[in-house]
């Protein structure tokens, strides 16, 4: 895999270095924050080499690379890498609705702890290391006693850790939000709420110890962030240098200390209610849905719910008998049906990429190679993994299997549990795999066959003719003065400068995106074809004024049905271009081509563009 080309071609049908606010990368995705999705095109990004999948998410848009992310993110140029937000433009603010919400919190966390694994897993690790020399009968000395510091103080500090990288996040001075944390488990204070009693100005202060905690720092590191700018507004410029740091820590410590570190604490001892409630009340039950659904968690980014609930298990207790443990009942279970498709397949890439992500599930336990580049493409598979998964997770119930690294399990990673208190421990987690691999073995072999992946596309040999979805002046897709569009990295097609604010539908199909902001949609029509319509050009950065939907994604929709009203007086008002590129997004993947009509004419709505034809 040549790295430097696939980020290449990824920076290129992503929109360009323009088009992206920042980019960072977790343990098999790269993340990107563009300024508009509509530009990044999808199909082309899933065909290169290395590329697994993609897919839209909390406001980020992930490429699922696997083990080679870190490489693939390396190449590319350092002025996309974790930008700082003076030098990006501000992205859209979204209405603040309970999902958005709840994918912000998911996102706030899973990237803030995503950061922190390299430490989290190296302690673990060596905490690990301490339990094979206990095995073995090795003495406690000082050495033993050393290893000891190595392996807890990443655990005691993770509120320092995470504070760090939770400031990375939210784009705040890290080394403000490292102190606010620090302070929670500075000596003194420690000492001082141990005795209780404390106060501060007469306002008592909560009972607890904050070392190893996980929510604490998140939402300290949360609350400077809102601090910061207020205080920054009400500094004169002279003063800033020495007033801002300074109030900063004045105003935010004594808030966290009174409201929001006690906060994170409850919600942290309610996280171990929750632990110990689904492991002591018929876990095998619970533990068998969950891990059956697990996939689909993965899929939808939700798994990283869990990660205070493990990390705060491990912090405690030392291991973690829940989340990790379900885990491997999962991965075990991918690994089958990944395996099975690989065998199966008559196509020589797919059996390829399925080998290879066999591999990676089953020795190192990354999935999301395969969940996204083979199992979401059958789902017939899909199911059977899941099936597998709910067996092994029964078992893990049953079994009450702990692990002691907070590594994701795999063959490598069984060491994980071994432990000298509950020595058959390693024995539960072998049968588990076992039983899990080969229950979705059979499952999938059963029930598996080759789909092609443009079954429900297919390809019809027919010519299509594609109408104008706006009334006004047809110019070649190379007059446009955006190169995503005029050097047809998404496709290619045609432009119009509008006469008339109305969106038609250009053919018979589906309205497969509507854009929240109103400024593209994208269209599947019922022969095959994948028609972006793009209203202006930057016209994301409207917030979706001046647009009115009338048509919903999802909808079946005739040729000439109108879909969208559009302001053409406020949005050229407000300095934008109102030329719409028309495009055929996926005219390499279906071997079709477009010939066009009525290029440099005034045409009506409704009136043939262009015809797509030919095809595979």
């Amino acid at each position: 895999m040549d790295y430097k080309k696939s980020a290449d071609e990824i920076l290129k049908n992503i929109g360009g270095e323009k088009n992206i606010d920042y980019a960072t990368h977790c343990m098999t995705r790269l993340r990107f924050g563009l300024k508009d999705e509509s530009k990044a095109n999808g199909k082309r990004i899933e065909q290169i080499d290395g590329v697994k999948g993609v897919m839209s998410q909390s406001g980020q848009y992930q490429v699922i690379i696997g083990s080679d992310v870190t490489s693939v993110f390396s190449e590319l140029p350092d002025s996309v890498k974790d930008s700082d937000s003076s030098q990006v433009e501000t992205k859209p603010k979204e209405k603040l609705t309970p999902k958005v919400i709840f994918n912000n919190v998911i996102d706030y966390l899973s990237s803030s702890i995503t950061a922190a694994l390299g430490v989290i897993i190296g302690s673990g690790m060596v905490k690990l290391l301490l339990v094979i020399l206990d095995l073995i009968g090795v003495q406690h000395g000082s050495t033993y006693n050393l290893l000891t510091i190595i392996g807890d103080v990443g655990f005691y500090f993770l509120p320092i850790v995470l504070a760090y990288t939770a400031a990375k996040k939210l784009k705040i001075d890290p080394a403000l939000s490292i102190v606010v944390s620090a302070f929670l488990i500075h000596p003194n204070l420690i000492s001082m709420l141990a005795k209780g009693n404390v106060t501060f100005l007469k306002v008592p202060v909560y009972s607890t110890t904050y070392a190893s905690s996980i929510i604490p720092p998140l939402l300290a590191t949360w609350v400077l962030s809102l601090i910061i700018p207020l205080i920054d507004k009400i500094t004169p410029s002279w003063s800033k240098t020495i007033l801002n740091p300074m109030l900063s820590l004045l105003i935010t410590i004594p808030i966290v200390l009174v409201i929001f570190a006690p906060i994170g604490a409850i919600i942290g001892q309610g996280l171990s209610i929750i632990t110990t409630t689904m492991t002591n009340y018929v876990p095998w039950l619970t533990m068998g849905i969950v891990a059956a659904f697990l996939p689909l968690l993965v899929i939808a980014g939700l798994h990283h719910a869990f990660d205070p609930i493990y990390l705060s298990s491990f912090a405690k207790v030392g291991y973690d008998p829940l989340f990790l443990p379900m885990m491997l009942a999962m991965n075990f279970s991918m690994t089958a049906a990944i395996l099975v498709v690989g065998i199966k397949s008559k196509d020589k890439k797919k059996e390829s990429l399925a080998y290879s992500s066999a591999i990676s599930a089953g020795l190192a336990g990354i999935t999301e190679p395969g969940l996204f580049g083979v199992l979401l493409k059958n789902k017939k598979a899909l199911r059977s993994a899941m099936l597998g998964s709910g067996i092994g997770g029964v078992l893990v119930g049953l079994l009450h299997l702990k692990i002691f690294a907070p590594v994701s399990p795999s063959v490598i990673a069984m060491i994980s549990f071994l432990s000298k208190k509950y020595p058959a421990n390693i024995v539960y987690a072998l049968i588990i795999a076992i039983v899990s691999f080969i229950s979705a073995f059979v499952f999938t072999w059963l029930s598996y066959r080759e789909e092609a992946e443009n079954d429900k596309n297919s390809i019809k040999l027919n010519n299509q003719s594609v109408l104008a979805p706006i009334k006004g002046k047809v110019i070649p897709l190379e007059q446009v003065k955006d190169a995503t569009f005029a050097d047809k990295l998404l496709g290619d097609g045609i432009a119009i400068e509008p006469s008339e604010g109305k969106v038609y539908s250009p053919v018979e199909g589906t309205v497969q995106v509507m854009y929240k902001t109103g400024h593209a949609i994208g269209l599947l029509s019922d022969t095959g074809n994948e028609i972006l319509i793009h209203i202006g050009l930057d016209t994301v950065k409207l917030e979706g004024k001046g647009f009115e939907k009338i048509a919903k994604q999802g909808d079946h929709v005739r040729a000439g049905q109108l879909l969208l009203k559009f302001d053409m007086s406020f949005i050229e008002a407000q300095g934008y271009d109102l030329t719409t590129p028309v495009v055929v997004t996926n005219l390499d993947s279906t071997g079709k081509k477009l010939v066009e009509n009525n290029v440099q004419q005034d045409i009506g709505s409704s009136m043939p563009i262009f015809d797509i034809q030919g095809g595979n």
